[in-house]
């Protein structure tokens, strides 16, 4: 897992509850390893079968998403963030790197 994910792992684990969505730890995970098979998706993924394919549906229907068939077996699907969704978690990542001090207790 990519530094991104990882730090929201350890605040899952240190709070007990769930800091990601399914879908955003699918978008997080395309950010971090790129093109990505449906397969290998679904394996890190957390939601059920059924909502993890529905959540990819989704994803592509508004363009989160981007969707490449293998070209020696067209029924190998691989997933990819799309160029404006890229951009956004750029942009997430940049800002999670700047370090924001702690809110004073007042």
């Amino acid at each position: 897992m990519g530094q991104l994910s990882e730090g929201l792992d350890k605040v899952e684990q240190a709070l007990r509850l769930r800091a990601m969505t399914p879908e955003f730890e699918i978008i997080l995970r395309l950010y971090e390893r790129g093109p990505t098979p449906s397969a290998a998706l679904r394996a890190a993924s957390r939601a059920s079968s059924a909502a993890f394919s529905l959540i990819l549906k989704r994803l592509v229907a508004v363009d989160i998403l981007q969707v490449e068939h293998g070209s020696a077996d067209r029924r190998v699907r691989k997933y990819d963030l799309t160029g404006w969704a890229n951009d956004v978690m750029d942009a997430y990542a940049q800002e999670s790197a700047q370090h924001v001090p702690r809110r004073q207790q007042g």
